[in-house]
């Protein structure tokens, strides 16, 4: 079986060939993408097919891997990522009006009303984790940002955050540098490829041989966290 690297996910993918399939049709199971077409069909035919439907591939698997990991649950004791650490929820109630959240070691406390209704806190502790995962990301991450354009020599117009849901950076051909928040989750180093990663293109809009060079020149061992998001990637959500 091999793989169809789509937006830097890595799918399972098989390719099935048969003089009774009368049609070409693309299948997405739990584990792997399946493209079954009749024996006469062209593999540039296949090819042609499978990059057309990129989109609608990856859209299609992403639904289907979300649907097969449990939701996440905002109760004492639960686990989040933070930076490459698995880190325990600890709920806490307090007599403010206000909802905290703070890293204290390795708990991640929620400081919730004393008054908040048991049925609402769980949609509000949600909330509350992603604006500070996001709090936490606009800071981490311009940090690492600056620190890296500074020893590429490189300059950005503007940086952003974003939320998105097939990509975790972005540069644009006017010097802007977008970021999903999401990779505040991952190990540093893994952040620091992406931040790399985008600010290379600054130099090469592309991924020529040039660009990857570019990117290996400040970051040896990429391909191991190259390897790592299209692995792990699904990992990074609340």
């Amino acid at each position: 079986m091999t793989t169809l690297t789509i937006n830097n996910y890595s799918i399972p993918y098989e390719e099935r060939r048969s003089s009774r399939y009368r049609r070409i049709t693309l299948s997405i199971f739990d584990d792997r993408v399946r493209i079954s077409a009749p024996a006469n069909v062209s593999l540039k035919q296949l090819n042609d097919l499978l990059a057309s439907k990129q989109e609608w591939i990856l859209k299609h698997w992403l639904a289907k891997q979300a649907a097969l990991k449990p939701p996440a649950k905002y109760i004492d004791g639960e686990y989040f990522l933070y930076r490459g650490n698995r880190i325990e929820l600890k709920l806490k109630r307090h007599t403010g009006k206000m909802m905290r959240v703070c890293l204290e070691e390795q708990l991640l406390v929620v400081n919730l009303p004393q008054d908040l209704p048991q049925q609402d806190a769980e949609l509000n502790i949600k909330t509350a984790l992603i604006s500070w995962y996001k709090a936490q990301a606009r800071k981490v991450l311009k940090e690492r940002l600056d620190w890296h354009a500074k020893q590429m020599q490189v300059s950005y117009k503007d940086f952003r955050l974003k939320d998105q849901k097939t990509s975790w950076g972005s540069c644009s051909s006017k010097g802007n540098i977008n970021l999903n928040w999401r990779i505040i989750m991952a190990p540093d180093t893994a952040i620091d490829y992406i931040i790399i990663h985008e600010l290379a293109h600054l130099t090469y809009l592309n991924h020529s041989k040039q660009f990857w060079q570019r990117v290996e020149d400040y970051m040896r061992d990429y391909t191991v966290w190259k390897l790592w998001f299209k692995t792990n990637g699904q990992k990074l959500r609340l």
